[in-house]
């Protein structure tokens, strides 16, 4: 995609429709008034909790508790360098939520349908696999719009059983007052709708850049507008990472004839609608702090970010030799060890004995390591438009991201239920 096509979607009939919604929003939804006097005793800008909305690169559990023993990471290998055991994430331990609990010394964030016992004190996950921006289902009935009202329905759930149950001793692990106005809300999403268009509904790029993302940035205003309203005021989103460097994007689309491919062999045109979708969400994100100022509306570029570990591999401690291939997979597809017919955990599959050397884990998803490295970057305010530096501000501790980290050790005897 040029850069002239790019510039000229800037003319087409959903950029006039976004005006004229935001005009009408600005007009008849005036932004309530954010509380200025911080919580005594904590720095205010440090969240007390997180609520988190996105895809499988997120999902703690959402997927896997309503989609019981169906999908791979019920299966072992997955979950093992840091559970032990398969923990409901599409990873073969901790993903970025995880990091961020892990970071400020808060229980895990669990699912929003969490099975059995729950703990919302610290905020709730509410991503789930293969869900998109826009409206599309094709992978997952739940898109991001979805989720948000799953959450509007959690807090005025939570909010009525505090008041009429005061005696019950559930009450103790519902969301705390202060975490709702002075909670975290993070966002990973916008993958799924550019390869989903491509690899499943067989749309053209064109059609990518004028109606699926402009779909989704409907979406996400109006996500930014709904939340706010419930008392929202500080937002991090993370736009698409390269997904043209993805080891199921190289292997899938590997036998199109004339398919141009970078320096690195990553397909061009996938990581071109990659950054048409993180422009767009650049745009949308600068009209979201106008309508809504007093907020702190931040982009941690996930692009940038996974292109520099892809540049500079060894620096981060992983493998230049292995940045494209997946950990856990199989042969007979392309030269990648990532085969759709045989994937991570089923018979006939293979899993590396070095997982931390690795980006790619099961081909689709990314591996501990990495999201370790992205979730550092996240709270220190690097590669990140509008930053905040958690890290510094809230005095953050690491420790527990060592590799050697397993949920016992960080969680030794604990009463408090963080995963199931």
């Amino acid at each position: 995609m040029s850069t002239s096509s790019r510039a000229r979607c800037l003319d087409c009939p959903f950029w006039h429709k976004l005006a004229a919604i935001l005009f009408l929003v600005a007009v008849l939804t005036p932004a309530p008034a954010v509380s200025a006097t911080p919580i005594k005793g904590r720095n205010h800008v440090c969240p007390t909790a997180f609520w988190n909305f996105g895809d499988s690169l997120t999902d703690t559990g959402g997927t896997l508790d309503v989609f019981a023993l169906s999908l791979d990471p019920e299966r072992s290998p997955y979950g093992e360098s840091f559970f032990k055991r398969p923990a409901k994430r599409f990873c073969n331990g901790r993903v970025v939520p995880d990091y961020f609990s892990l970071a400020f010394k808060y229980p895990l964030l669990q699912p929003y349908l969490q099975a059995g016992a729950f703990d919302y004190n610290y905020g709730a996950n509410f991503a789930s696999g293969g869900t998109t921006a826009s409206n599309d289902t094709s992978r997952n009935p739940i898109y991001l719009l979805n989720q948000v009202a799953q959450f509007v329905r959690f807090k005025q759930s939570a909010t009525s059983q505090k008041n009429q149950f005061a005696c019950h001793a559930f009450k103790q692990f519902l969301p705390r007052n202060d975490s709702y106005g002075e909670g975290l809300y993070t966002f990973e999403i916008g993958g799924n709708d550019v390869l989903n268009a491509i690899l499943l509904k067989n749309q053209t790029a064109a059609q990518v850049v004028t109606q699926v993302i402009p779909d989704a940035m409907m979406n996400i205003l109006a996500t930014i507008k709904i939340l706010t309203s419930n008392g929202a005021k500080k937002f991090l989103f993370f736009n698409t990472p390269n997904a043209g460097c993805s080891t199921i994007a190289m292997t899938v689309l590997a036998s199109i004839p004339g398919l141009q491919k970078d320096d690195m062999g990553c397909i061009v045109f996938i990581n071109e609608l990659d950054q048409a979708y993180n422009k767009a969400l650049n745009d949308t994100i600068a009209s979201a702090r106008l309508l809504y100022p007093g907020r702190t509306i931040s982009i941690f570029n996930y692009y940038a970010a996974n292109l520099e570990i892809l540049t500079n591999p060894s620096l981060y401690g992983f493998n230049p030799a292995l940045t494209k291939r997946a950990c856990c997979g199989a042969p007979g597809f392309g030269t990648l060890n990532f085969n759709p017919l045989v994937t991570c955990g089923n018979p006939g599959s293979n899993k590396c004995a070095n997982p931390e050397e690795y980006v790619n884990w099961d081909g689709v998803h990314f591996t501990d390591a990495f999201y370790r490295q992205i979730a550092l970057w996240a709270l220190s305010g690097k590669f990140t438009d509008n930053p905040v530096n958690y890290t510094s501000l809230c005095k953050l501790d690491f420790r527990n991201f060592a590799k050697s980290s397993t949920y016992n050790s960080v969680y030794p005897q604990s009463c408090r239920v963080t995963f199931t």
